[in-house]
């Protein structure tokens, strides 16, 4: 009895089993005939995704292959970038796919034609909750491409190359269709549109125009902003079919580096304008592109024609006519003058005085510029020159009238150099101080005077005199020439720390003053003025006294040192 029970109950389990696993097997066969019934029939060359939720959950081969190309090397699996990627190719081609999968659930198919005129024909259908598109190429129906093993590997690496290279390129680099939509951009342009003012939470295909490219354009300078800075970017088109391929180079530094160049070129041209010296800058063509306003003023000549851009030679031509120019013997001599000014402005040694008809005076130089340029610069000095000439005549009536004294003087400077000697006192010691290159200055004339004259004490105390700046502004003395001409003596401090020393011979004219002592108490006497028939047979000679005479009467300039040239 035990045993029929047993029995039975393995029957009824065995029976149940085999009911369970017949119901599964049925099942797993309606539902995969589902999925291949979505599926259906394909040729080899159409791409068939299968997708749910979003997510792309199988395809054909071919659907694989294109999805590989998309990004190198997709993967089937649930991944929604897979999708992503899909819809971005597929809205290049079909425009209105977001309308068409919108309406999807309500006409459960759709068919689209390519907008691209390619062939491509796409179809969604819509089925228990999964969404199968069909990619058909009509222009490849029948038609088979064979390529070999080697030229197929050489398509794929410059593939990767170009990918590659658009991806990490820096230049902005975008398509267009004919209706101007954005159907592919690189990494930096997509980059650049997610960073800017204007870009939108979610970018979609076509994506939005990130710059407003100038019509009938192929280079222009473009700009966008991003991070509420402004951007400049070099832009160039190129056709490509039907399509428009665009690059845009950033030229921030560029813009910046010209905007601060014209900030200084403003400030330069300003403080030209306000410059009362007239300038004229020649380029290495030698044709005018800067004057300032005071080249007008001075030379009368017109803003319109020096804005014209003349040449060197015109602008020469122009200042003879309105006689700016000192005019030369012949035009022979002219012209000359003319090619070796422009050669001497093109090594900087041209500067010249120009006098004009009417008493003007200009101060003309040339100097050389980058890039064979030269700048000609020209200055009105006639209040200068004027007035130098006319301290020119006083220092000249000067030296005549300490030539036409009879005392000798001479005049040093503070270090002791010799400043000025007149006729008197060149005649007096036979000794010219301001022309010998070789004078020592007051040294060496102290050693003179003492070696000439009889043995005194004024010698020590002008040179105590000379050292001593805040002690006396004035000494006095006498001394006599070994020829036995007496001599009056005087120094005298001059404003700026100059010392004159004033030689009186006794025989022309008394000097009266009273007696002086010594730094030890000696008095020093003057000499006899109430004899002057002794003090001349005292002179010596009559050949020494015709010596001395005739040196005086000598014509001959105020000696003195420095630069200035006396007639």
């Amino acid at each position: 009895m035990a045993q029929a029970m047993l029995l039975g109950i393995t029957i009824v389990v065995t029976a149940s089993l085999i009911v369970l696993g017949s119901l599964a097997i049925f099942a797993g066969l309606w539902r995969g005939g589902g999925r291949a019934d979505l599926v259906g029939p394909v040729a080899d060359n159409d791409a068939v995704f299968i997708l749910r939720d979003g997510q792309v959950i199988d395809c054909s081969d071919a659907g694989r292959k294109l999805l590989n190309s998309l990004d190198g090397g997709a993967s089937i699996g649930g991944n929604p970038a897979d999708w992503i990627m899909l819809q971005r190719y597929l809205s290049q081609h079909f425009p209105d796919l977001d309308q068409a999968l919108a309406a999807l659930p309500q006409k459960a198919q759709v068919e689209l034609g390519s907008a691209t005129e390619r062939g491509l024909v796409l179809t969604v259908r819509l089925h228990k909750g999964l969404m199968r598109l069909h990619l058909n190429d009509t222009s490849a129906e029948g038609a088979l491409l064979a390529i070999d093993r080697l030229s197929f590997d050489a398509l794929h690496a410059e593939l990767t190359t170009l990918r590659a290279f658009a991806r990490h390129s820096p230049t902005l680099v975008w398509k267009t269709d004919a209706q101007g939509q954005v159907i592919w951009a690189n990494t930096s342009y997509i980059r650049c549109l997610q960073q800017s003012d204007s870009a939108k939470a979610d970018l979609t295909w076509p994506l939005p125009a990130l710059f407003d490219i100038p019509a009938h354009s192929n280079e222009a300078r473009i700009s966008c902003m991003r991070d509420e800075t402004v951007h400049w970017f070099a832009y160039r088109h190129a056709s490509d079919g039907d399509d428009s391929l665009h690059f845009a180079t950033a030229i921030d530094d560029t813009v910046q580096s010209e905007a601060a160049r014209h900030q200084t070129l403003q400030t330069l041209t300003r403080t030209f304008a306000s410059l009362p010296i007239g300038l004229a800058l020649f380029d290495a063509d030698r044709r005018l592109q800067v004057f300032n306003p005071a080249l007008v003023d001075l030379t009368g000549m017109d803003p319109i024609f020096l804005a014209a851009r003349p040449d060197f030679e015109q602008i020469l031509y122009a200042l003879r006519e309105k006689r700016m120019l000192p005019e030369p013997k012949d035009f022979k001599d002219w012209r000359r003058e003319i090619i070796e000014m422009e050669k001497a402005a093109e090594s900087g040694e041209y500067a010249e005085e120009w006098c004009l008809d009417g008493g003007r005076t200009f101060h003309v130089s040339g100097r050389p510029q980058p890039n064979g340029a030269i700048a000609l610069f020209i200055e009105d000095v006639t209040t200068e020159a004027a007035l130098t000439r006319s301290f020119r005549s006083e220092i000249e009536t000067v030296h005549k009238v300490l030539d036409g004294l009879t005392e000798g003087i001479a005049v040093f400077s503070m270090s002791g150099q010799t400043l000025l000697a007149n006729d008197a006192y060149v005649g007096l010691w036979q000794d010219d101080p301001c022309g010998q290159l070789s004078d020592a200055g007051l040294g060496q004339a102290i050693g003179l005077w003492s070696e000439r004259c009889e043995p005194t004490t004024f010698w020590s105390r002008l040179a105590e005199f000379v050292v001593q700046a805040e002690a006396l502004d004035e000494i006095t003395g006498s001394a006599t020439m070994r020829g036995g001409m007496p001599l009056a003596l005087r120094a005298r401090r001059l404003s700026g720390g100059t010392i004159m020393v004033v030689f009186q011979p006794m025989s022309v004219q008394s000097w009266s003053r009273r007696p002086e002592r010594t730094a030890g108490g000696e008095l020093i006497r003057s000499p006899d003025l109430a004899a002057p028939a002794r003090d001349l047979a005292r002179m010596g000679s009559p050949t020494e006294m015709s010596m001395v005479q005739d040196s005086a009467r000598k014509p001959r300039s105020a000696r003195h040192s420095g630069n200035r040239i006396r007639a």
